[in-house]
């Protein structure tokens, strides 16, 4: 994925975020971590647009997939990175198990949105470029699908979070064996009877 590209490309005022009305603060932060400029307090805004209490956005699997890029890249704080995927799989993994314990189902209409939305964001090769019929359908299915597509974005990358856990750099390792930990080992929520 040619990064700088689909960061131009992408259709950022076309998400919006916890705190404002697009997303489109996002795309100089991913650039400058793109080009090792982003300091700490960066990862923070960005995480923070991404994730809020557990709460996640329509912007939210998209920035997991940057975030991945980057680390296949070998860009910007790895282990800043490695933090903010591991908040996002916790958060991820609440709301699969209030799905569980409200019983979601999803429809057979939301199943086929999810098949072509898996299109773009689960493409290696993506150039940013989001058609109107595509944002459309993005935005119309469950929101319940955000937990879903990171669960499975983290599912289809978790050799590579495997492999950093053994990076000579201390930080990236520890931050990459406590997000390995959190996947084979998702915590647990009780609820009480709705």
């Amino acid at each position: 994925m040619d990064f700088l590209k689909c960061m131009n490309n992408f259709p950022w005022n076309r998400f919006a975020t916890v705190y404002e009305t697009n997303s489109t603060g996002l795309k100089g932060i991913f650039i400058k971590m793109f080009n090792n400029l982003a300091e700490v307090s960066d990862y923070q805004y960005v995480i923070d647009r991404l994730e809020c209490q557990e709460t996640l956005y329509r912007i939210t699997p998209w920035g997991l997939k940057f975030y991945i890029c980057l680390l296949m890249e070998g860009k910007s704080n790895q282990a800043i990175l490695l933090q903010n995927i591991n908040e996002l799989f916790e958060a991820a993994n609440f709301n699969v198990q209030v799905d569980h314990s409200t019983n979601y189902k999803p429809t057979k209409g939301n199943l086929m949105k999810y098949e072509k939305i898996k299109s773009k964001l689960f493409d290696e090769n993506f150039d940013g470029i989001m058609d109107a019929d595509y944002i459309k359908t993005f935005k119309s299915i469950d929101r319940n699908f955000m937990q879903i597509s990171i669960m499975d974005l983290i599912q289809q990358h978790i050799s590579l979070f495997e492999d950093l856990t053994k990076s000579p750099n201390s930080s990236i390792a520890q931050s990459a064996s406590l997000l390995v930990n959190s996947i084979h080992n998702p915590k647990k929520y009780e609820f009480g009877k709705l």
